[in-house]
C-alpha cells in the first residue's frame, strides 16, 4: 500500500499524508462529496476531482503492481527474465506499457521458432547471433544438427533463422527503436476500401488521407478507428523500412560470416513478428489516448449542462413543437408541478387551426399568468417560435403582461418520455406530453431533469459509442454525483431520482425518504431524517449536510453547515454577536477568518463553511437566467448567408471545435481556429474558451445547403 501511496502522491504532486488520509476516509465508507466538503482539514483542502483521482490512481496502481508481479513471475519461470527486462517492467507506469513489453513473449504452444527449438537448434542460433569470428563456418556447425527431419545444412539453417528471428523480436531495444521510428517518423495512410459503402459519405475526408502519426489529433483517431471497424476504411502506417533494416543490422552485425543469415532473420522478424505487433501497439496507444480524452470532454460537457442556471419562481408553458400531429403543451407551476395539458396546430396552413392555436395560448396565458413560454428545438421549432413571437407581440400591444419565450434543447426528451421514470411520474400522459413537461422543467431546473436521462443520450461529446462504455458510465455517474451534491437538494421537495444521487443514499433509502414524507408530512428538521427506515448513522452522517429544510426552526438546517458542526456554529454566532433573524453580513464579509480560527480553535475549513453559510444561507451556485431569444429572421437554412451575424448557444464541445444552436435543425460548426479571442491566441482545446450553455455571437462563414452544414466563427468584441 505504501508504495502505491507514494506513486499516487508523486503523480498528483501531493503530500503522501494527503493521499493516505483520503484513502483512509474512503475505506471507512466516506463519499467523495462528503470528504471534499466536510473533511478538508484531514485532506488539506482537496476538492472532489482530486479525491476522485486519488481513488482512481490508487486502484489502478495496485492493479498495475499485481500485473507486473505476474508477468515477472511468468518470465522467470520460462527462464526469459533478464536484468534489462526486469528493469523495463518495473519502470512501466501503465498497464499497456507492461503488456507491450510482455507481448513478444506471449508465445503460443506451436510456432515456427518453437518447432525449431524442439529440433534442438537453440545452441546453433545462439552461436550464430554471438559469433564474432571471421573463421566461423555456419555450414560446418549446421552439420552437427543433421537428422531424419533435417537432412541438409540448408534445412538446418532455415529452421535456425526462425529462432533468431524470435530472439530479435523479443529484444526490448529493437522493439523500442522500431516503435519510435514508426511513431515519430511514420505516416498514417487511410484509404476507402474496395467495394465499401459509405452512403452519407461520413468518412469522405479519409478516402485518400495521410497524416504524421505523432501529430494526428484524437478526434481523427476515433474517426479512423470507426471507419476501419465498419470496414469502410483501411488504416495503416507507412514508414522508412530500409532505414529500420539498416539500423537493426548495425545492432546485430558482429561478423561477415553470419551477416547474411542475420539480415534474413531480421527481415523475417520485422515482417512477421515486429511490425504487425508494433502497428497494433501504436494504434492501440493512439485509441487509448483519444478514448480518455473523449470521455473527459463528454464528462466536462455533461457537468456544464447539469450546472445550467435554474430559473426560479417562474410559471412556464412548455411546448413540444410538431407539424401534422400538433404542438403539445404542458403548463408548469413555479416548482415544476404539472398543471394542465393542451394541443394546438400553429404550423399548418389552415386559418381556422391558427385561430384555434391563438385561443389555446390565450387560455393558458390568462388562466395561469404565464411568465415564460419554452419551446423545444426539434421539428417545427422555428415555425412555432415565429407564431409564439407574434402572439406575444400582439398580446403586449393589447395591454397583456410581458411574457418572454426561450428555445430549449430537447435532446434526450424523447428518451425520458418513454422511460420507466416518466411512466412512473405521468402514467396517464402520452409520450409527447411527457416530452413537453421535460422541456419545460429542463428550463426551470436542468439538473433535476437531466439526471433522469441516460447521459449518453444527452447528445454531448464525440464518438461516445466507440469508447469504453463502462469507463464512460463511471465518469458520467461521478459528474452527476458531484453536481447534485455541490448544489444540494430541498429534502421536502426532492424527487426519488435526485435523492438517490445524494452522498450516502441508495435507491431504496431515497424511496424510503419519499415514503416517510408521504406518510408523516414534511420534514420539520434534519434530525427527523434519522427516523427513516434503513437510514443508519453512517448514511445520515454522509447525507445530511447536502439535504436542506428551508422551513426548519433550526436556522442551520437550511445551510451547508453539517449537524456535527452546529455547536461550533453556535460558538461563532455567540462570539460575533450575530442575530440569526437579522444577520449583519458586513461584519461577516470583513472578518479576519484566520484570526478567528486561531482564537476559537476551529479549523479554517469548517469556519469557512459556517461563515459562508451565514452570509448566504440558501445560496445556489447556479445563477438566475431569463433564457435567450434567437433572431426571428431565421426559419430555414435558406435564411442563412455567409457574413451574417447571429446569436447562438453552445450545445456541444469536441476536440476540434464546438456546435452552436441557432434555431435550426442544423447546428453551426465553429472550428477551434475560429474561436480565438485575439489573432495570435493558441487554443489547445475549445474547453479553454467555451462551455456548453454559453451564448455567443456568431458570424456565418460558409453554408453548404446540399450537405446541410453551416460553419461560423465567434465574434468576441461586440
Amino acid at each position: 500500500m505504501s508504495n502505491s501511496i507514494k506513486h499516487v502522491a508523486n503523480k498528483l504532486s501531493l503530500a503522501e499524508k494527503q493521499v493516505e488520509a483520503t484513502l483512509n476516509l474512503l475505506s471507512e465508507g466516506a463519499t467523495i462529496p462528503f470528504i471534499s466538503r466536510y473533511r478538508k482539514a484531514a485532506t488539506g483542502g482537496l476538492d472532489e476531482d482530486m479525491i476522485a483521482k486519488i481513488n482512481e490512481f490508487y486502484v489502478y496502481d495496485v492493479e498495475l503492481e499485481k500485473r507486473k508481479e505476474y508477468v515477472l513471475e511468468i518470465l522467470k519461470e520460462k527462464d526469459l527474465l533478464t536484468d534489462d527486462l526486469k528493469n523495463k517492467i518495473s519502470l512501466a507506469d501503465t498497464k499497456q506499457a507492461v503488456e507491450n513489453i510482455y507481448e513478444p513473449f506471449k508465445i503460443g504452444k506451436k510456432t515456427k521458432a518453437s518447432e525449431a527449438i524442439a529440433l534442438g537448434l537453440s545452441p546453433l542460433a545462439e552461436a550464430i547471433i554471438e559469433n564474432k569470428s571471421d573463421n566461423f563456418n555456419m555450414y560446418s556447425e549446421a552439420k552437427k544438427y543433421l537428422s531424419d527431419k533435417l537432412k541438409t545444412e540448408e534445412e538446418v539453417l532455415e529452421q535456425t533463422k526462425f529462432i533468431i528471428a524470435q530472439n530479435i523480436s523479443q529484444d526490448i531495444k529493437v522493439r523500442e527503436y522500431v516503435k519510435n521510428q514508426l511513431f515519430q517518423y511514420g505516416t498514417i495512410i487511410a484509404k476507402l476500401k474496395k467495394n465499401a459503402e459509405d452512403e452519407k459519405q461520413v468518412f469522405a475526408q479519409y478516402y485518400d488521407y495521410h497524416e504524421k502519426v505523432n501529430r494526428i489529433p484524437n478526434h481523427r483517431v476515433l474517426a479512423l478507428s470507426r471507419g476501419e471497424e465498419k470496414k469502410i476504411l483501411s488504416y495503416d502506417i507507412e514508414f522508412n523500412k530500409q532505414k529500420i533494416i539498416y539500423d537493426i543490422n548495425q545492432m546485430y552485425f558482429k561478423s561477415k560470416r553470419t551477416a547474411k543469415i542475420i539480415q534474413e532473420s531480421i527481415l523475417d522478424a520485422l515482417e512477421r513478428l515486429i511490425i504487425p505487433s508494433i502497428e497494433r501497439e501504436i494504434k492501440s496507444d493512439l485509441f487509448t489516448r483519444a478514448e480518455e480524452d473523449a470521455i473527459k470532454v463528454f464528462a466536462s460537457n455533461l457537468e456544464q449542462m447539469l450546472l445550467g442556471p435554474a430559473t426560479k419562481n417562474k410559471k412556464v408553458l412548455a411546448i413540444d413543437p410538431a407539424y401534422v400531429n400538433g404542438c403539445k403543451l404542458a403548463m408548469l407551476d413555479e416548482n415544476g408541478n404539472f398543471l394542465e395539458k393542451g394541443i394546438m396546430f400553429p404550423t399548418v396552413n389552415d386559418k381556422n387551426k391558427i385561430s384555434e392555436a391563438i385561443n389555446v395560448l390565450l387560455y393558458f396565458t390568462n388562466k395561469y399568468h404565464v411568465d415564460i413560454i419554452v419551446i423545444g428545438n426539434g421539428t417545427a421549432s422555428r415555425e412555432t417560435e415565429a407564431f409564439v413571437s407574434k402572439f406575444i407581440q400582439k398580446r403586449k400591444e393589447h395591454g397583456g403582461n410581458n411574457i418572454k419565450y426561450a428555445i430549449v434543447s430537447e435532446v434526450g426528451a424523447s428518451v425520458y418520455s418513454a422511460s420507466k421514470i416518466a411512466q412512473e411520474e405521468f402514467p396517464n400522459l402520452h409520450v409527447e406530453y411527457r416530452s413537453a413537461i421535460n422541456i419545460g422543467r429542463r428550463f426551470q431546473d436542468p439538473l433535476n431533469e437531466l439526471i433522469k436521462i441516460d447521459p449518453k443520450s444527452i447528445g454531448v461529446g464525440q464518438y461516445q459509442h466507440d469508447v469504453n462504455q463502462k469507463e464512460l458510465s463511471r465518469q458520467l455517474a461521478y459528474k452527476i454525483d458531484k453536481v447534485v451534491n455541490m448544489i444540494g437538494v430541498d429534502l421536502n421537495s426532492a424527487t426519488k431520482v435526485i435523492l438517490s444521487y445524494i452522498s450516502g443514499l441508495s435507491n431504496s433509502i431515497a424511496e424510503n425518504i419519499i415514503k416517510y414524507r408521504n406518510e408523516n408530512g414534511l420534514f420539520k428538521n434534519r434530525d427527523e431524517l434519522k427516523k427513516v427506515k434503513g437510514l443508519g448513522p453512517k448514511a445520515y452522517e454522509q447525507a445530511v449536510g447536502f439535504l436542506r429544510i428551508h422551513d426548519s426552526k433550526n436556522f442551520y438546517d437550511k445551510t451547508n453547515i453539517h449537524p456535527e458542526s452546529y455547536k461550533i456554529a453556535d460558538e461563532v454566532v455567540k462570539y460575533l454577536n450575530i442575530d440569526l433573524n437579522d444577520i449583519n453580513k458586513e461584519i461577516l464579509t470583513n472578518l479576519n477568518r484566520k484570526e478567528l480560527s486561531e482564537k476559537l480553535n476551529i479549523n479554517i475549513f469548517d469556519l469557512d463553511i459556517i461563515i459562508d453559510s451565514l452570509i448566504a444561507p440558501e445560496k445556489d451556485i447556479r445563477d438566475e437566467k431569463g433564457g435567450y431569444i434567437i433572431s426571428d429572421k431565421v426559419l430555414t437554412i435558406d435564411d442563412i448567408k455567409a457574413g451574417q451575424e447571429i446569436m447562438g448557444q453552445i450545445q456541444n464541445v469536441t476536440d476540434f471545435g464546438a456546435f452552436a444552436f441557432i434555431g435550426l435543425k442544423q447546428n453551426v460548426l465553429i472550428h477551434i481556429k475560429n474561436m480565438k479571442k485575439f489573432e495570435n491566441q493558441f487554443i489547445k482545446h475549445p474547453l479553454e474558451v467555451l462551455n456548453v450553455g454559453d451564448n455567443v455571437l456568431i458570424q456565418i462563414l460558409e453554408v453548404d445547403k446540399e450537405r446541410e452544414r453551416i460553419q461560423g466563427k465567434i465574434i468576441w468584441n461586440k
